[in-house]
């Protein structure tokens, strides 16, 4: 998923490595939010019914300040079929099964935390699509 290009988002979006919890992952897509400027931050993806899985692990980037909590969801054709919430050190696998989707959104939001000037950064550690 590193290699594609959103159809649409709603801020940047950072591929490359990324570390969640002191593991590197090569293959991953980022994305910021803050409590104010960028409270939510997604991506969405024509994926063209062709794949059958998407996995991923998230988290909150190693780098992002502690305290805060992100929301992360993946929604297949507007159809949300994943939800989690987690903070600095936490991380989470996704399996969706994405067999006969079109579009597949990322999406982080920010839910919790004290900090007004520092951006976290919702990371999808190995983001790939599968058959």
């Amino acid at each position: 998923m590193a290699d594609l290009d959103p159809v649409s988002s709603s801020y940047n979006v950072d591929k490359g490595s990324v570390d969640l919890h002191g593991r590197t992952y090569p293959q991953s897509v980022s994305l910021r939010v803050d409590k104010n400027s960028i409270p939510a931050n997604d991506a969405e993806y024509n994926i063209g019914g062709t794949w059958k899985y998407f996995d991923a692990t998230v988290g909150q980037r190693d780098d992002s300040p502690t305290g805060g909590r992100l929301a992360f969801q993946v929604f297949l054709d507007g159809r949300s079929v994943f939800s989690q919430e987690l903070t600095v050190g936490q991380t989470r696998k996704v399996h969706v099964n994405a067999a006969g989707a079109s579009r597949l959104k990322i999406k982080v939001e920010f839910t919790a935390g004290e900090y007004y000037n520092n951006y976290s950064y919702g990371a999808w550690g190995d983001a790939r699509f599968s058959k």
